[in-house]
């Protein structure tokens, strides 16, 4: 597209859409933006791109005579009013990650699934600096695509993070490298079933050539049927079978028969971090990464914030944030992860979700001796504890309230986890500033 004779109008003004701005008012893009919300962080970033040269809309409706593209941002949904109007009138409608791809010439490495994206981004990201590849981390993880088209050049690879609400409006997006990690139910209040979300998912793999590579889950078989509906070539990771990809033969990590690290030389060993391990590898050995700098950057790698992040210990009881578990699977992965007794901190916004696996791992747990629920979705939370006839578990009010009533109920040796199994949005912005508070409140105890 033409930037200088094209009207844009953003719509979601947060991290990307306020990134996706500043890129077209770069480009010499006419750039309307809107927002309904009237947050004060919204308005300060409203204030910021009036002043860049954006034009404010109040009335998206109006403005659809004039504007030839809808760019929005991924917490606006597909079927959202704003879209359906432009929709009906025949205009383009993109995202920030299909904007920033149309303009970026540097090869990606793009990874989604449920969970393990931010992980497996970090792993990839890391390993590639250490071994000499410039490589820049963006997408999903926090910066956004549109804000590294300047800072890359096709000699150099840019690691992202892609989620389910970005790739809901792509359609040219194609990376040299797609990892499909896994698939369990998660967003379903945004994509009403299991199916859609599926389909959304396998958007990262359609538009793929015979030149590009798809790095899927042999393990997930819904991900492994998704090796029927690309071209690319099919790179596999499984910890249980040997494929053409990456696999455990015994104690080792091995690539199409290569032995790349000892599992015990690993940083992380849990069962789900092995899957990382192996999608990770897969993308390595496929953009060049030796084996010796594959082995000695995972031996050192030390995992990512917020996501089973120990804090610190308080008379003997040790506080892990695991704030990133927004869903079921990323639950019950935390659970399995334990090796002592703990207090388990859970609840957060509603998304629609169903918890039985998760109080099933509850009850079956060695570790978990009670559960803490909090936040907007408690009574939904305590509906499923009480469907599996599970004891020591305690609703309580407010999220700091929470954490402390977790600290008087966890003894010497034991454990306080936050592991919420859902988003934050109905005290936080982001799973983000949930981690943070709790990091706040347990150090605050230990003053």
């Amino acid at each position: 597209m033409y930037y200088k004779t094209t009207n844009f109008l953003v719509a979601g003004l947060q991290k990307s859409g306020v990134s996706a701005t500043k890129f077209l008012l770069e480009k010499g893009a006419s750039v309307y933006i809107y927002d309904k919300r009237k947050t004060e962080q919204i308005q300060k970033n409203i204030e910021a791109l009036e002043f860049l040269g954006a034009k404010i809309v109040d009335d998206y409706k109006k403005a659809v005579e004039y504007i030839d593209v809808l760019v929005i941002s991924p917490g606006v949904p597909i079927d959202s009013d704003i879209a359906i109007t432009y929709k009906k009138e025949g205009k383009r409608i993109i995202g920030e990650l299909e904007l920033g791809y149309t303009a970026i010439t540097t090869p990606i490495i793009a990874v989604t699934g449920t969970n393990g994206k931010t992980t497996v981004c970090s792993m990839i990201h890391k390993s590639l600096e250490k071994s000499g590849i410039k490589s820049i981390l963006a997408g999903n993880v926090g910066t956004p695509i549109t804000s590294t088209v300047n800072e890359v050049n096709a000699s150099e690879l840019c690691v992202l993070e892609v989620s389910s609400f970005q790739l809901e409006t792509t359609y040219s997006f194609t990376p040299h490298v797609s990892i499909l990690l896994n698939l369990t139910p998660d967003h379903l209040d945004r994509h009403y079933s299991m199916e859609n979300y599926s389909l959304v998912k396998s958007k990262i793999l359609l538009p793929l050539k015979e030149s590009e590579f798809a790095v899927l889950n042999y393990d997930d078989e819904r991900v492994k049927q998704f090796s029927n509906i690309t071209k690319a070539k099919v790179i596999w990771f499984s910890t249980r079978e040997v494929v053409d990809g990456c696999y455990i033969d015994g104690d080792n990590v091995v690539y199409k028969g290569e032995e790349i690290i000892k599992i015990k030389d690993l940083s992380l060993k849990e069962p789900h971090n092995l899957e990382n391990v192996l999608a990770t590898v897969c993308a390595l050995k496929i953009v060049g990464v030796k084996n010796e700098e594959i082995k000695k950057s995972l031996s050192n790698f030390k995992g990512v914030k917020h996501r089973f992040e120990t804090v610190c210990t308080v008379n003997g009881v040790t506080f892990i944030n695991d704030s990133k578990s927004t869903n079921p699977d990323s639950t019950v992965k935390a659970i399995n992860s334990l090796d002592k007794n703990a207090v388990l901190i859970m609840g957060g916004s509603e998304k629609g979700l169903d918890y039985t696996s998760v109080f099933e791992n509850i009850k079956n747990s060695k570790s978990v001796k009670n559960v803490v629920i909090t936040g907007s979705n408690s009574n939904s939370m305590m509906f499923y504890a009480s469907k599996a006839n599970l004891d020591g578990v305690i609703a309580v009010k407010g999220f700091d309230n929470a954490i402390k009533t977790a600290y008087k109920l966890a003894n010497k040796n034991e454990i306080v986890l936050l592991s919420p199994g859902t988003a934050s949005f109905d005290e936080f912005n982001s799973f983000e500033e949930r981690g943070e508070r709790f990091v706040k409140i347990a150090k605050s105890l230990e003053e």
